[in-house]
């Protein structure tokens, strides 16, 4: 929880954009999420993935010039700092991520304000010991990652997770927690019906593009 009384709040992709990343923060966010990828060397903020060898990015059936000027995690880190928190979400699966990564927040001052979430579960243990504050949440997507998860769950070695509402329910949280899973952030949660059904489940915190509806449980709407 994020004060022990509410979910902890997630603006989800709102840093991919300085001008959302403001926006999440004033709706009562805890965190912006900023998906960051290892590109030729440069820690680059965005959802979309690299149409290589085309120099286009793409996300879905969309593609997006890539040679267009693309935002730096040292921008984004800059802009959040004195105003909230970065969810930063580790894509790809380019080696030298983590240590890129630990580097520009040890240069930017910035390990008091971000938390890390990746599907490459060795990104996280890798950036355990070199950010050994920030909060790592392992990646569920899917009943597969789930069981792959399990034997390290088992072992009571994870402490938080970022799992999708489709696989959240009574059961599969009462084995997170009983695992010794103390944050269960669920995203894909954009309704207050939804965001009721999950924390009905016993979810710890909520990532939505919805504003609002970060506002609403925020002011504790959502009773």
């Amino acid at each position: 929880m994020a004060d022990g009384a509410r979910p902890l709040l997630i603006g989800h992709r709102a840093a991919n954009h300085l001008d959302k990343l403001a926006d999440a923060f004033a709706a009562g966010g805890d965190y912006a999420e900023a998906d960051v990828w290892l590109h030729h060397g440069r820690l680059e903020v965005r959802h979309e993935k690299s149409l290589w060898p085309l120099p286009l990015l793409y996300d879905g059936w969309k593609l997006f010039p890539g040679w267009r000027p693309r935002l730096q995690l040292r921008d984004v880190l800059l802009a959040a700092k004195g105003g909230g928190r970065l969810f930063i979400d580790l894509k790809g699966r380019e080696p030298g991520l983590p240590a890129a990564m630990a580097g520009v927040i040890a240069e930017a001052g910035a390990e008091e304000i971000v938390a890390f979430s990746s599907p490459g579960w060795e990104f996280l243990d890798e950036l355990a010991d070199a950010l050994p504050q920030a909060p790592l949440f392992y990646t569920i997507s899917n009943p597969e990652r789930m069981e792959l998860l399990r034997p390290r769950l088992g072992k009571g070695e994870i402490a938080a997770v970022s799992i999708h509402s489709r696989m959240l329910s009574a059961a599969v949280t009462e084995e997170l927690k009983s695992s010794g899973v103390r944050l269960m952030t669920t995203w894909a949660v954009e309704t207050e019906a939804d965001a009721r059904r999950v924390l009905g489940y016993g979810a710890t915190g909520i990532t939505t593009k919805n504003l609002a509806l970060l506002t609403a449980i925020r002011n504790g709407e959502l009773a």
